[in-house]
């Protein structure tokens, strides 16, 4: 059965996130006025990445069950690709740390959230979350050579761990390309495996139309709007979710089945975060 080799310090998965940092993550989320989709989008990752290192720790201890990277890209005025590495210590060419070197790297910021008082009111409080990657938008989205670079950074990992659990890559962006078609390039990284499967490319793509419907794990492009070649490609592009995501949608109560693809139309914040978890889960068997 593919995508259930254990996951150990001695065969570590990888989960790589890309996010869209071009000028149009600077708008609003669909229906969340003052809420711009990179602030979103960054507190979303930082979230996921903490509930990671969570289920990687036992005391005082973070097993090293995972390698993560964060590659952030845009474009110059020019147009030329500027892709940078989100993990301190880090390169976009060698983005990976260790999850317990991951936590130790964490800046701290402190937020006023609202919480229950247990009396039926609410009260805010300060509390303090872990910062990993910070909120950034400019210029053009060069998806294709994004795709490119982890295509050439999973290769060299997979060399090295051919029989770890496939790396699983997370794209989150709110809009086209604007290099070229990225369909090609997303089938040569999802062709790379391991001895336990194919490399899993997931897409989340945030909008700033409201009017729009939300649609999850589509199982057939026919279920999208048919006049958004974007939201087309991006299904495309999508790998199918494997039995432990598909599981985990389930639990939330989702609609999937067996052809549903790790793909998102039209995300919320809700399901910005509800996207990150359920991908992150295929890569569930921790020893």
């Amino acid at each position: 059965m593919p995508y259930s080799a254990d996951i150990s310090r001695a065969n570590p998965a990888c989960i790589m996130f890309l996010i869209d940092q071009s000028g149009s993550m600077n708008g609003d989320l669909a229906g969340q006025q003052g809420q711009p989709k990179m602030n979103l989008a960054a507190d979303a990752i930082n979230r996921t990445i903490d509930t990671l290192s969570q289920r990687c720790s036992q005391g005082m201890e973070v097993r090293d069950y995972f390698h993560l990277g964060i590659i952030g890209y845009n474009t110059d005025r020019s147009g030329n690709p500027i892709l940078t590495s989100g993990l301190p210590g880090t390169t976009p060419e060698q983005p990976f740390l260790l999850i317990s070197q991951t936590v130790d790297a964490a800046a701290v910021e402190e937020r006023v959230v609202r919480e229950s008082d247990g009396a039926g009111g609410v009260i805010e409080v300060n509390r303090q979350f872990p910062i990993w990657l910070q909120p950034k938008g400019e210029l053009g989205t060069p998806m294709v050579a994004t795709l490119q670079l982890a295509t050439q950074v999973i290769e060299a990992w997979v060399s090295e761990h051919p029989d770890s659990f496939p790396p699983i890559v997370i794209n989150v962006s709110d809009g086209a390309a604007s290099d070229g078609d990225p369909e090609p390039e997303a089938q040569r990284l999802s062709s790379i495996q391991t001895n336990d499967g194919n490399v899993l490319l997931f897409n989340v793509h945030l909008s700033e139309i409201a009017a729009s419907t939300l649609i999850q794990y589509p199982d057939s492009e026919a279920r999208l709007p048919q006049n958004d070649d974007y939201a087309q490609t991006m299904f495309r592009m999508s790998s199918l979710l494997p039995e432990a995501s598909r599981n985990q949608a389930a639990n939330l109560d989702l609609s999937v089945s067996d052809d549903s693809r790790g793909y998102v139309f039209n995300a919320d914040a809700v399901a910005l975060v509800q996207f990150l978890d359920i991908g992150t889960r295929a890569a569930s068997n921790l020893q």
